[in-house]
């Protein structure tokens, strides 16, 4: 009996070296205790564009303006988080925009107008406000019917439209004071963080990462298939979180070089948490789908791109942009580092 007591006493002791070698932080599994309700944080950035359904791009001043975005757990049932958020932008906004000019007149340029953007809703790159009559954010069967109702009148006639007057249009442009103010209730998966909206799905946000990450470790940053903005881990930096007010914080690097959809950032999420330090808005960029952008590189290569990276919660958010926008983590109620 004492030798079998030993031979077990031995085997115990190897099985939990062996756990101890094996637990690296990459395979540890971690609960996420940190989100429950009544967590907050907030994150500050620069200078934004903000991209509107009915195609306005707002261009903020670099100078004055007030950014931030936070977010807190109002709930959590299981593995389910309800996430409020408010994203918010104050400043001087150079406004450019689109719209019709009223000939007098409703005639074939209306209804050819109308008839391009058809099948077309907000945020599509065909869309055009101006087609859109009945003002539902999509040009469909009504709007036809309105223009054709109203064709070949003009301002004398009594059956004249002047909301099918569409035709021709022109681009304005205005600087002023913008106040945009966005909240989104979002229900949240804590472990997958599959994003949904009023139950449309906006794929995985990036408010926080599995912790322990390690380098080399291929991680998805947010998105919906196929449009999915991947990264890999780059380096852990003890240092990082001391640059920003976060000293003693060990984050993670997660680097990101896409060409199509084009997007070059870096994002940091602390290693113990996974808590995003720094995120990156991505959404809608109001550009001609049949123009280029050309990224050229010293060694002679030049890319021809297509489209640009967009997530479909920074769409939501109405952020606008080619590239990114940075975003750092301010303020927080939660632990963040080794307990």
């Amino acid at each position: 009996m004492k030798k079998i007591a030993v031979l077990t006493l031995s085997s115990l002791l190897l099985l939990s070296t062996h756990l101890l070698i094996m637990s690296t932080r990459s395979d540890v599994i971690v609960p996420y205790e940190w989100i429950v309700p009544g967590a907050y944080a907030k994150y500050i950035g620069g200078s934004f564009s903000l991209f509107y359904p009915n195609y306005t791009l707002i261009d903020f001043s670099p100078e004055g303006i007030e950014a931030f975005l936070e977010w807190t757990v109002l709930e959590r049932v299981g593995d389910s988080v309800l996430l409020n958020l408010t994203f918010f932008v104050n400043g001087t906004g150079n406004i450019v925009y689109t719209e019709s000019v009223p000939d007098g007149k409703v005639d074939i340029l209306d209804i050819a107008t109308v008839a391009k953007a058809f099948g077309t809703e907000a945020y599509e790159w065909e869309f055009d406000p101006n087609a859109d009559v009945t003002e539902d954010q999509k040009v469909d069967i009504m709007d036809i019917a309105t223009v054709a109702k109203a064709y070949g009148t003009t301002q004398d006639d009594p059956k004249y439209n002047p909301n099918a007057d569409i035709a021709p249009e022109e681009k304005r442009e205005v600087s002023r004071h913008v106040v945009h103010r966005k909240t989104l209730l979002l229900d949240i998966d804590v472990y997958s963080r599959d994003t949904f909206l009023n139950g449309k799905p906006l794929g995985k946000t990036c408010f926080w990462m599995e912790p322990y990450a390690d380098v080399g470790d291929k991680v998805v940053l947010y998105g919906l298939p196929p449009e999915e903005i991947n990264g890999t881990v780059r380096k852990v930096d003890d240092e990082w979180g001391g640059w920003w007010g976060w000293p003693d914080i060990t984050t993670y690097d997660v680097f990101v070089f896409q060409i199509d959809p084009f997007a070059g950032f870096r994002s940091y999420f602390d290693w113990n948490t996974g808590m995003a330090m720094k995120i990156n808005l991505l959404g809608s960029w109001p550009v001609n789908p049949d123009g280029d952008y050309s990224v050229g590189f010293p060694n002679g290569t030049e890319y021809v791109i297509t489209r640009f990276a967009s997530t479909p919660l920074g769409t939501e958010l109405n952020v606008g942009t080619a590239a990114d926008y940075p975003m750092v983590l301010n303020f927080t109620n939660v632990q963040l580092g080794p307990p």
